[in-house]
């Protein structure tokens, strides 16, 4: 397995720091806060990013997201759609030229979300967290309400346009699942909650390119100690690209993000799992806490993540 880390800010510090605690990989995180300015990724400014990283010594496993102001359009099959389209399929290319393997992706009609960033966890470090009920209410946030049905049509449309451009340029498309699992929030479908949901996407576009960006916070969400078949589910199919490894307290309607070490998901039972399965990509922890006294960056929870995590995969066998 790839030792991989998200990274927004792409600085000789960070990619420093990345390398002192035993990453191999980096997963750039919304590139909108870098010098993208659209309204697709610009294959020199892609080039110059993996040559960067790869100056370091590392290595430019995925992109992750791009804006959404790029895609609203498709999602709600708005005037303009094409020339969106156009647009990103114009990205998957760029990104394909430039080596970059793995492209991650939503299809969110709205955003992830969340009811506080301030529920306090093991001693006092702040997390995220999730309770529907305080949702049920809330009003329209999109341009219009988006039901399921149409919104599976959009996306339809959608894939069938950008899979064989991801196919022709050696991109592997990482679908990442809705956060949290449950339809509609504030008068928009979410689409990807299950696991037979990610099957029809499987489905829908046979293709090498079209596979799965395993968030197994967000799994967890869904089935609780059922993420574990889940794993086997789309592992053995070889459509996992990669992973967000991550834990949680609870699971829907009511749930925290947690330190990855005191969920409720046994951690060396996920990762003998995904070894069992065979997946050797790259995996990164996500959804950092707020611990005392830690940099902008999460310089202390990021470092906390990964030496579990490689603790963890050494266990397993699963570190080269």
């Amino acid at each position: 397995m790839q030792v991989a880390i998200g990274m927004h800010n792409i600085t000789e510090e960070n990619l420093q720091f990345v390398k002192q605690i035993g990453v191999t990989d980096i997963v750039v995180a919304s590139p909108e806060g870098m010098t993208f300015e659209g309204p697709f990724f610009d294959y020199e400014r892609l080039v110059q990013l993996k040559t960067r990283i790869e100056g370091a010594g590392l290595r430019l496993a995925a992109i992750q997201n791009i804006p959404t102001t790029w895609y609203d359009k498709i999602r709600y099959n708005l005037p303009g759609r094409e020339e969106q389209l156009d647009h990103y399929c114009k990205t998957v290319e760029n990104v394909g030229r430039a080596g970059i393997p793995i492209l991650h992706y939503n299809f969110h009609a709205v955003k992830v979300w969340r009811t506080s960033r301030h529920t306090p966890g093991r001693g006092g470090a702040l997390f995220t967290s999730y309770d529907h009920a305080l949702m049920e209410n809330a009003p329209l946030v999109g341009p219009r309400a988006l039901g399921e049905e149409e919104l599976w049509d959009n996306f339809e449309y959608f894939i069938k346009r950008i899979m064989p451009v991801a196919e022709a340029y050696g991109v592997k498309m990482a679908l990442h699942p809705d956060d949290p699992p449950v339809s509609p929030i504030a008068g928009a479908a979410c689409l990807f909650r299950s696991t037979e949901a990610f099957q029809r996407v499987l489905d829908m576009a046979p293709s090498p390119s079209n596979g799965l960006l395993f968030c197994q916070g967000c799994f967890a969400e869904m089935y609780g100690q059922g993420v574990y078949d889940a794993i086997r589910h789309f592992g053995k199919q070889g459509k996992v690209f990669y992973v967000h490894f991550r834990n949680i307290v609870g699971r829907m309607p009511v749930f925290r993000e947690s330190f990855i070490d005191e969920g409720d998901l046994d951690m060396l039972e996920a990762m003998r799992v995904w070894k069992e399965v065979g997946f050797d990509g790259p995996m990164i922890p996500d959804h950092y806490p707020h611990i005392i006294g830690d940099s902008p960056e999460a310089h202390r929870a990021q470092a906390h993540a990964i030496g579990y995590m490689k603790a963890l995969m050494q266990a397993v066998g699963a570190l080269d």
